[in-house]
């Protein structure tokens, strides 16, 4: 009997991971490169992971506002600080029941740092 309860407590935790679903994006402008992922579970939650990238001439700045537009949510934030390697990230965390990002979706990103912006759109990737 003490060897069935763990089987059945791993069971039931995997069950919640059928049915995920994962979608990738990427974009890139002439100083900024960004991947995110999008994984959606059949439960009504998903969790997002992003990355932005420092890819333009010179020193990245100390720290960027960004903002990330879709038909179904957007969200924004300033004083991001940027890693010494150039990299911020971006909204990693989970939620339920919010305004799931679902594949092929369209997603614009703008990036204000120093006095510059720029804005440029994320691609899904094939997966």
């Amino acid at each position: 009997m003490k060897k069935l309860i763990p089987i059945l407590f791993l069971a039931v935790l995997l069950s919640g991971c059928i049915g995920e679903e994962q979608y990738f994006y990427s974009g890139q402008s002439e100083s900024w490169s960004m991947t995110y992922k999008v994984i959606e579970a059949q439960s009504g939650s998903q969790q997002v992971e992003g990355t932005l990238e420092y890819i333009g001439a010179g020193t990245a700045p100390e720290t960027i506002g960004y903002s990330m537009n879709s038909v179904i949510r957007g969200q924004s934030t300033t004083n991001m600080p940027v890693t010494d390697d150039g990299k911020v990230t971006v909204q990693n965390g989970s939620c339920v029941d919010c305004a799931i990002i679902q594949e092929h979706t369209k997603i614009k990103v703008e990036v204000i740092w120093d006095g510059k912006s720029e804005t440029f759109n994320l691609d899904e990737e094939e997966s």
